[in-house]
């Protein structure tokens, strides 16, 4: 047995663990933030200027809120595995999170965003009537469902099943599209949002959109709490077309929503709902498509002539097991004998993709006479030459390199053994 090996792996390990403090209390924070700040607004301070719109008679007690919140401690520390895991992918080059805003564009920005809440509606929907099959319910769904009566703290009130469930899709979704870091605060805010409000008791929305042609197709907050008082049926998320062609919206929804026993939804026909599936699949095909591609290793590799004008950097993969780019100084011209030789200024760069643009990012930048080393990226430039950008505390810096001359990587070639 390789003991060397486990004690690498072990040795990796406990550096990650160091990392799920902060997780946790991202995904807490968010938690608490979210699911409370609704509670507090809508469950405390409007409460009475809400009282025609609470759709339950009876109020839940602090027991029930206090089961849940315990609950839901448990399942963001499940969240905060995937978080973790996101990490992992991101820093193994199979996950691009990008933050340069001009990268992919506004309407990739947007397409992404808007693909990403589809596709958690759809993927919310099919693993929630799974749970509801009674081995699956018994062992994964029924912490959920004691809340008979939700309040917003039921948004995250999950045992570990559950939590894993709902917690693995965004590191599945990052694998297969890249998504701007922004985005994705945006996209975890608003299922937050919408979970809480979800479970708030109050009939938030306009009741007329209920039947509404168009806002028909939003889950409204009678929708998802019928669905507690009665778990055969309304399984949707965010939107209402996944139970309405499926068959379990339960028959009952709009004349509980609207206060109308007559009430009935203005449909929008086969003909516009085969047309929604293929914009939604299309919109899926069109991100893909869009989705830029990598640069390439080849682009970059090779000698490059540092900012200094005297320092020779070699460019390669950082080892023959992994796709990273590395940069090593293997000559300084007049001075090659002051100890820089064989020090690595870039270290574990991955390609990124961005549209029009080759660009390694996710390493980090050292300097010549020492320090620590920095954040950054790397960018080929049209003219030929390298933008390299390194940052720390919020300050960043800008160097770019060229190629050597003929002469100075004859030169070069004469110390490195014609490399």
């Amino acid at each position: 047995m390789d003991y060397s090996l486990l004690e690498q792996i072990a040795a990796w390990a406990a550096v990650k663990a160091t990392q799920l403090p902060f997780w946790f209390a991202f995904d807490f924070a968010r938690y608490v933030i979210g699911a409370g700040s609704v509670y507090l607004i809508v469950n405390i301070l409007l409460s009475r200027r809400l009282s025609n719109r609470k759709i339950r008679s009876k109020t839940p007690k602090f027991r029930q809120m206090a089961r849940e919140f315990k609950s839901s401690v448990f399942a963001v520390a499940v969240f905060s595995l995937t978080g973790l895991l996101t990490q992992i992918g991101l820093e193994a080059g199979a996950i691009t999170i990008y933050v340069d805003a001009p990268s992919y564009g506004s309407a990739y920005f947007i397409g992404s965003l808007v693909l990403m809440i589809l596709a958690q509606d759809a993927y919310f929907y099919w693993t929630h009537r799974l749970l509801h099959l009674p081995k699956a319910f018994k062992r994964g769904h029924s912490e959920h469902h004691k809340s008979i009566n939700p309040t917003p703290w039921t948004a995250y009130s999950f045992n570990a099943i559950e939590a894993a469930i709902h917690a693995i899709f965004v590191p599945l979704f990052l694998l297969f599209l890249p998504m701007h870091g922004f985005a994705i605060f945006l996209f975890l805010t608003h299922m937050i949002i919408r979970n809480a409000v979800g479970h708030s008791g109050y009939e938030l929305f306009p009741r007329s959109w209920a039947v509404h042609p168009i806002l028909g197709q939003i889950t409204m907050v009678t929708h998802h709490d019928m669905h507690h008082s009665n778990g055969n049926s309304n399984f949707g998320l965010y939107f209402t077309w996944w139970d309405r062609m499926m068959g379990t919206e339960h028959p009952d929804y709009l004349a509980r929503a609207t206060g109308n026993p007559a009430a009935a939804r203005k449909t929008i026909g086969a003909r516009a709902t085969a047309a929604t599936i293929a914009a939604c699949v299309g919109l899926m095909a069109a991100a893909t498509i869009a989705s830029p591609a990598k640069a390439q290793d080849d682009d970059i590799k090779g000698l490059w002539l540092a900012s200094d004008g005297k320092t020779i950097v070699e460019v390669d993969r950082c080892n023959e097991k992994t796709s990273r780019i590395c940069g090593t100084v293997v000559f300084q011209d007049g001075t090659n004998v002051d100890g820089q030789i064989g020090l690595a200024l870039l270290k574990n760069f991955k390609t990124a993709h961005v549209q029009n643009m080759k660009r390694w990012e996710a390493g980090k930048v050292s300097s010549l006479g020492g320090g620590k080393a920095k954040k950054g990226n790397m960018v080929l430039l049209e003219d030929g030459g390298l933008k390299i950008t390194s940052c720390a505390r919020g300050r960043c810096s800008n160097q770019t390199w060229s190629r050597p001359s003929e002469a100075m990587a004859q030169k070069a070639a004469i110390v490195t053994g014609g490399r």
